[in-house]
């Protein structure tokens, strides 16, 4: 296997070497980039689920090239699309968190697709591609980019609050009334935020949901004639929570026959306290216990695969509109997502851990067909730790535009030439401030901010039942699996301390604070270390006296 190091050089040289395909800039494929929202890797060509059906997406599958372990730079969309859009990994920019905003947070960074922009793309967007409000982003980044709703729902965020149910919403569509939710059981995050942890079928027309909108708009684009190249970029929200779909698609999977992911009782047993906060907090969905108490778990499984065989049709609608168009040989297809998500496993349900089911996702690349590269064979398979990162390289590399020095992934054009061929041992997923899994072909080994870890054997233990990391017979692996955790030189300590998580800046500036457990931030999305200044001066007293050399604290004095 090549060592970091050395494959980076390689990819270099080949960058270098990008005239040899022939890409002249007049004949510049175009990008067709499909992002979905929310997905794991339930999707048929992953042979993951067995009653998923995704025809289409399999279909892309059998074109172009798989990535059955592709996994993303952080967990959660804002931090995961903000590496994506900049190919920098969280641990450089220092957007850990959904509450940061692109364009505000990092001012000078030149995105992916204003990167295809300022080279010569005609660039459109629609739909979910970056995270967050707009903030003036699109009018730098886009050429064109309608916005047809911001969500999965066809009902408003009035008729979805869940401060005037008593005991629901009733709301009329047409003739037909709901009362959310429709799962009927209360939000475990706030009752003064949307009930969004909802499922079931909606019997509207499907242009009164915003991804229709989305794929018909794409459909409309692709019909249009183009003086220059265009990077066509269409984002999905489903299968995010809510999740409403039209019937059919829930009559594809009738809950009375559905098959739940696998569980063993007491799998937190032996996950380190950091990973059972992780999973039961309600942080971004519900709680298991009142999935379960509810009776629920087969109506939202079947909820979530509804919602991605919806998706699928979409792609399927938007795939055809390309085949039929002028630019069906010169298109680049890309298909990800932008994390993975739980649906009980772990006793979780959303997403943000370090298990595979948060870290996993489908990744397809279709090279155009009058550019592929030399050894490129349809339908090809590669089992080789990626990343959503390599994305913008590899974009870059099989259009001929020249890469951003400052994208930290690697172009998968290789693995498109071959898709097994040698390739670095590692990714890794970066989940919060000193959280990071690190994925190969066989492992995953989470690391946690207070030095607790936990190690999966993915061969023999593909669904991460029996934590490893304290068995000393595995110790050579974590010492191994170790040296890939990435440096995060702008900060000094990650401390433990109770229900605290404290991040000691390396600048000497002020401590950041969060409460992991009493206000569910496990996340980290509220810096309290200005309303807990006692706390603050116990951490940073005992790190006075005691002059710890590790980076990882775990305080309990």
């Amino acid at each position: 296997m090549f060592n970091i190091n050395l494959h980076k050089i390689l990819t270099v040289i080949f960058l270098v070497a990008l005239p040899v395909l022939a890409i002249a800039e007049s004949s510049r494929p175009n990008v067709l980039f499909i992002a979905i929202d929310d997905m794991n890797d339930w999707a048929g060509f992953l042979h993951t689920h067995p009653q998923v059906q995704t025809p289409h997406m399999d279909s892309l599958a059998d074109q172009g090239v798989s990535f059955t372990n592709a996994h993303v730079p952080a967990p959660i969309c804002g931090p995961s699309r903000t590496a994506i859009m900049s190919g920098q990994w969280p641990t450089t920019t220092g957007i850990y968190t959904n509450s940061a905003n692109f364009r505000k947070d990092l001012p000078d960074t030149v995105s992916m697709p204003q990167h295809f922009r300022q080279n010569g793309y005609h660039v459109m967007g629609n739909g979910k591609i970056f995270h967050g409000g707009a903030s003036k982003f699109h009018e730098d980044t886009f050429d064109e980019y309608p916005r047809y709703g911001s969500s999965s729902t066809p009902f408003t965020r009035e008729e979805m609050d869940l401060a005037k149910q008593d005991p629901f919403n009733r709301v009329m569509r047409g003739e037909t009334e709901y009362r959310l939710p429709l799962n009927g059981f209360p939000a475990d995050r706030s009752w003064r935020s949307n009930n969004t942890f909802d499922w079931g079928p909606v019997d509207v027309p499907d242009e009164e949901f915003s991804d229709a909108q989305t794929a018909n708009w794409a459909v409309e684009k692709l019909e249009q004639e183009y003086d220059k190249p265009f990077f066509l970029a269409v984002g999905f929200h489903r299968p995010h929570q809510p999740l409403y779909n039209p019937k059919r698609f829930h009559d594809l999977y009738p809950p009375e026959s559905i098959e739940l992911p696998p569980t063993v009782k007491n799998d937190l047993d032996d996950v380190p306290r950091a990973g059972r906060e992780y999973a039961l907090a309600p942080n971004t969905s519900g709680l298991h216990k009142s999935v379960a108490a509810y009776g629920e778990w087969e109506n939202a499984v079947s909820s979530y695969l509804a919602s991605i065989s919806f998706v699928d049709e979409l792609i399927g609608n938007i795939m055809a509109a390309l085949e039929e168009s002028d630019y069906a040989d010169n298109t680049l297809v890309v298909m990800w997502s932008d994390h993975g998500w739980h649906l009980g496993e772990k006793e979780h349900w959303g997403k943000a851990t370090g298990w595979y089911r948060s870290t996993r996702i489908p990744m397809v690349v279709v090279p155009p067909k009058s550019g592929a590269p030399e050894g490129f064979a349809a339908g090809g398979v590669s089992t080789r730790p990626v990343n959503l990162l390599d994305l913008a390289p590899t974009i870059a590399a099989a259009t001929g535009v020249p890469a951003q020095k400052e994208w930290e992934g690697n172009s998968l054009v290789p693995l498109l030439a071959d898709p097994q061929a040698d390739w670095q041992e590692h990714t890794h997923t970066t989940f919060g401030l000193g959280n990071h899994s690190i994925s190969t072909a066989r492992w995953q080994y989470i690391h946690y901010f207070d030095g607790s870890a936990e190690l999966y054997d993915l061969e023999n233990d593909p669904d991460e039942f029996t934590n490893l990391a304290g068995d000393p017979e595995y110790s050579d692996v974590i010492e191994h699996l170790r040296q890939y955790i990435p440096a995060e030189p702008q900060w000094k300590h990650f401390v433990r301390y109770h229900n605290f998580k404290g991040a000691v800046p390396t600048d000497g500036s002020e401590m950041r604070l969060f409460d992991l457990a009493f206000r569910n931030d496990v996340n980290e999305q509220a810096d309290i270390a200005k309303d807990y200044p006692h706390i603050v001066a116990k951490i940073e007293k005992w790190i006075a006296e005691n002059k710890p050399e590790s980076k990882f604290l775990s305080i309990t004095n």
